[in-house]
């Protein structure tokens, strides 16, 4: 055992004895800032900010709401600028930023609990902007730098180092540096100051991929805890409400010599079990509902790969909008690329007007049901600012295509919901708003056209998001009826 760690224990024991210690549990936030301080640190506190992206997007700060899946809250830190620091960073937010440079040798540092019961959450950093030459300035990319801490891995006592278990309310603590020096100092000052070594995780930024440093050039950072289908609600308005956790900026007063992590492996996507079992199944679906709405005019929307794998959004320098390996992501909106190799603007928006009988079908395989996905949904969108205005999630998809195919021995792998701007009050109806501002969308091609996008999020197996084509993709119809002059 090092003389530091001896120094550093006997802190954590000194200051515990001084009844700042929180619980057995949990360990002392204190003694580990003092721990860290006497290890030669400069410690900041920053905030674990609820973030409302269309709120964000009303009020400039951000320019579009980055596809948010409707109605599940998101987190972020909210860091204060390095000691050294003198360049600002692009988005302000509270009494700090939300996007971030970091030195190769800093750390950022969460201390908190895992939220409650819910079909889904992760965290991780992201790549949010980089400079460019070429385009002499920092460009959008919030591309994500690797697979997640999420759900199915994340270790905590109940779930040591990724164990089967309930890691839900669980204490936390995740490290995100670049450096495995650093990590080792930051989790001895952890462990001296009495928190169990199985709740650190380490969000690990892949050194060799980034331009880490504090000057304008540098690349900038985001942090996103996503959280999705509370169980409870008044656990869920518990945890918004106050989440409990603290963020700390983490700087070595004295820089030495780095020790980088390589860049992780990716884990792979799929298992080799498909769902085109029910091909067929689907096909009876799509005729049946053509069936059912057989006076109505019909135009089916294509369903096409939306956000690309995150590391190829780097190459190509695409703006994947938070991308995240927890799942593939599909839309109805064709393809939309901005790069310096390809300009395309191929839109397959649609309009919605508040015509009872203008109205979208959205249907397919319920990917929860066939153990593709730990849940899946799909949400409605407004194209111009890729706002996430409404959505469903499978749970809720039980029992929506038997009134299409009632009695169908597939059915239960299925689902079939209208989309539209009223309610029919059927069980199976989501209505989409106009507003107010980004919380809605527009009823014409002048104003705003929306998309449907798709995701389905943790295949067990693989504790990531399943392969593409081993989903038979959800699909949309939109009817409009036919009016005799």
């Amino acid at each position: 055992m090092t003389i530091i760690l001896c120094l550093l224990i006997l802190t954590s024991i000194l200051l515990t004895s001084c009844n700042v210690k929180s619980n057995e549990s949990d360990g002392s936030i204190a003694s580990f800032h003092s721990n860290l301080e006497y290890d030669g640190f400069y410690v900041q506190e920053g905030r674990f900010e609820l973030v409302d992206v269309i709120k964000m997007c009303n009020e400039g700060l951000i320019k579009v709401c980055n596809g948010n899946n409707a109605g599940n809250p998101y987190y972020s830190y909210v860091l204060p600028l390095a000691p050294t620091q003198t360049i600002p960073n692009e988005i302000p937010y509270l009494d700090g930023y939300l996007n971030y440079r970091l030195a190769p040798d800093e750390a950022i540092v969460f201390v908190g609990h895992t939220p409650p019961e819910m079909m889904f959450f992760s965290y991780r950093s992201f790549l949010y902007s980089r400079y460019y030459d070429d385009f002499g300035r920092q460009k959008k990319l919030f591309s994500s730098l690797g697979d997640t801490i999420n759900k199915l891995t994340v270790s905590t006592k109940a779930t040591p180092y990724g164990a089967v278990g309930d890691p839900f309310n669980q204490p936390i603590i995740i490290i995100t540096t670049a450096d495995r020096k650093i990590n080792e100092r930051i989790r001895n000052a952890v462990i001296a100051a009495g928190y169990p070594r199985e709740i650190i995780n380490t969000d690990i930024l892949p050194f060799h991929m980034l331009n880490m440093g504090l000057d304008n050039e540098s690349d900038t950072f985001i942090f996103l805890a996503r959280t999705a289908m509370f169980i409870d609600t008044d656990a869920r308005n518990a945890y918004v409400k106050n989440s409990g956790g603290r963020v700390f900026r983490v700087t070595p007063k004295v820089s030495g010599a780095l020790d980088p992590y390589p860049t992780p492996a990716l884990k792979p996507r799929g298992t080799g079990i498909t769902e085109h079992w029910l091909s067929d199944a689907v096909e009876d679906l799509q005729q049946a509902i053509l069936n059912y709405y057989s006076d109505y005019e019909a135009t089916e929307l294509k369903t096409e790969i939306w956000l690309p794998e995150t590391f190829v959004g780097i190459e190509d320098r695409i703006d994947v909008v938070g991308e995240s390996r927890d799942t593939p992501y599909l839309w109805t909106n064709g393809e939309i690329r901005d790069t310096p190799y390809h300009k395309t603007n191929h839109s397959l928006a649609f309009t919605l007007s508040d015509d009872p009988d203008e109205f979208l079908i959205v249907y397919g395989v319920n990917h929860q049901a066939t153990g593709k996905a730990t849940y899946s949904n799909f949400a409605v969108y407004g194209e111009k600012y890729i706002n996430g205005v409404a959505s469903v999630a499978s749970p809720s998809f039980p029992g929506s295509a038997e009134v299409y195919i009632p009695g169908h021995p597939e059915a239960d792998f299925l689902y079939a919901w209208k989309v539209a701007r009223s309610s029919d009050d059927s069980d199976y109806c989501l209505t989409v708003p106009y507003g107010p501002l980004r919380y809605g969308f527009g009823v014409d091609a002048d104003d705003q056209c929306g998309y449907v996008g798709f995701r389905a999020y943790l295949e067990p197996e693989t504790t990531v998001g399943a392969k593409w084509d081993e989903l038979i993709y959800d699909r949309v119809i939109k009817f409009k009826k036919h009016y005799k002059s």
